[in-house]
């Protein structure tokens, strides 16, 4: 049985940078699990999480991320919704999508979630034909304002995410901050791709190989679906639409139960005409 995914935090004190390491090989396999997309669409959606779970480091207690891509050419909608807690569900429609975009001309909205705030804090990224790997680069650049890549691998369900630190000191350590992000990763590369193509889900494994490059281990997360949808919050929906349109909209004549399937986890759940005539 795999282990939870975890986001392992680094910093190389010397250069300069952050490093954030995400093992999601149990993430992709449960996204397997409870979306039924095949193919190039699939690659995608793997893809997809791998590049923006990284995000997550961001995030400071009692935050949420929401990352929503409203994609017209080609139609797609993808829903990631993420905890500092590192709880995430997430969604692709249409659930036939079957397509790997090189290209996305849309809309993506970045909604995050402050404790205490009403409103939470929006941006919107047009994406004018944009590469599907440069979506993510784009929204640390404009929404975050941070010096920031991630990095795929294509041998194990891992990404890395490389963010480069201010000129300042740490620890009364000497600091050589001259490498930019590209940079760093062509001293990183090949040795990033040996942990790769190791495919390890062991913490040991992960800790020793940033360590030995003179990291320092800064902690880690876990990270795993996990999906807010309750019977309370399904019923609570559709009675909004029963009290709006009428309960003819929701039920067939003589039809006495309806079934609710929550998008993100597919959970079903039963629902009854008696409850909403009451």
């Amino acid at each position: 049985m795999l282990p939870e995914s975890r986001l392992y935090s680094f910093i190389d004190q010397k250069e300069g940078f952050t490093l954030h390491f995400l093992e999601g090989q149990k993430l992709i396999h449960d996204l397997a699990i409870i979306h039924q997309v095949i193919g190039g669409g699939f690659q995608y959606f793997r893809d997809a999480i791998l590049s923006f779970q990284p995000m997550i480091s961001f995030l400071k207690p009692g935050e949420g991320l929401g990352v929503y891509i409203d994609s017209e050419e080609p139609y797609f909608r993808l829903k990631i919704e993420m905890s500092e807690t590192g709880q995430m569900r997430t969604l692709l429609l249409p659930e036939d999508f079957k397509q790997f975009p090189e290209k996305i001309t849309g809309k993506c909205r970045i909604v995050k979630l402050l404790p205490g705030e009403l409103q939470p804090y929006t941006s919107i990224i047009n994406l004018d034909d944009v590469s599907f790997h440069q979506v993510v680069n784009r929204i640390l650049v404009e929404s975050y304002q941070s010096n920031s890549e991630v990095f795929l691998s294509q041998d194990s369900d891992q990404s890395l995410m490389i963010m480069k630190l201010p000129e300042i000191n740490v620890n009364k350590i000497q600091t050589n901050y001259v490498m930019n992000i590209d940079q760093y990763w062509k001293t990183m590369e090949a040795k990033t791709r040996i942990l790769y193509e190791m495919g390890t889900t062991e913490q040991s494994d992960i800790q020793k190989h940033f360590e030995s490059e003179g990291m320092l281990f800064l902690g880690s997360k876990e990270i795993k679906f996990k999906c807010t949808c309750s019977r309370e919050r399904m019923f609570e929906g559709v009675r909004s639409l029963v009290w709006s349109s009428g309960i003819e909209v929701v039920f067939e004549p003589h039809e006495k139960t309806i079934e609710t399937k929550c998008d993100y986890c597919k959970t079903s759940y039963l629902l009854t005409r008696e409850e909403f005539e009451s």
